[in-house]
C-alpha cells in the first residue's frame, strides 16, 4: 500500500497524520526531523505525537513567522537549500542545513503544514517536493474528510 492510500486509510485525522509523519520519516535517511504543524487561528501548532526527531522548543509558530509560517501565509511550498542563508529561519537545531515546507490545503485554506528538516545541505530536490506535495495533498483529503466534508475517495496523483 502506498503512503498515501495508509493516511487515507486512517480511521482519525490524528492517526492519518502519525501515518504521514512515520512514513515520511522511512523514505530517506537524510530526512532528520519530520512533523505537521496543524493551523489554530493565528499559530500553527504542534503536538508531541506528531513529529519525529529532535526535540523543538518550537511548538507554536505565528502565521508570517520562519519558514512554516511563511508557507503557511503564502499557500505554498518552500525550498531551502541553506537555513543559514533565509533571515526567515527560526533555529531549531544547530545540525539543520536545509528544511521543506508544503502546506496542507483544504480546498484554499491552509490548515497546517507538512514542515522536513534535514543536517544535509540541499537535500530536497524537486521528487522529494513532488512526493511530500503528494502527502500533503492526502493529509488535507483525510481533515476534510474526518471534519465532515467531503468523502475520500479517488487516486492522488
Amino acid at each position: 500500500m502506498s503512503l498515501t492510500a495508509e493516511i487515507l486509510a486512517q480511521p482519525t485525522f490524528d492517526t492519518a497524520i502519525r501515518t504521514a509523519v512515520a512514513g515520511v520519516k522511512a523514505l530517506k535517511p537524510t530526512y532528520d526531523w519530520v512533523g505537521v504543524y496543524l493551523l489554530e487561528g493565528d499559530v500553527l501548532t504542534l503536538q508531541d505525537d506528531h513529529y519525529l526527531g529532535q526535540p523543538t522548543v518550537h511548538t507554536c509558530i505565528p502565521l508570517g513567522s520562519g519558514i512554516c509560517g511563511a508557507s503557511a501565509t503564502d499557500g505554498e511550498t518552500l525550498v531551502i537549500d541553506d537555513v543559514h542563508e533565509d533571515s526567515r529561519y527560526i533555529a531549531c537545531c544547530l545540525s539543520v542545513r536545509s528544511e521543506i515546507v508544503v502546506p496542507i490545503m483544504a480546498g484554499e485554506r491552509v490548515v497546517g503544514v507538512l514542515d522536513l528538516d534535514s543536517d544535509t545541505p540541499a537535500a530536497f530536490g524537486e521528487a522529494d517536493r513532488q512526493e511530500l506535495e503528494r502527502v500533503a495533498v492526502a493529509l488535507a483529503r483525510a481533515w476534510q474528510a474526518l471534519a465532515g466534508k467531503q468523502p475520500v475517495h479517488g487516486s492522488i496523483p
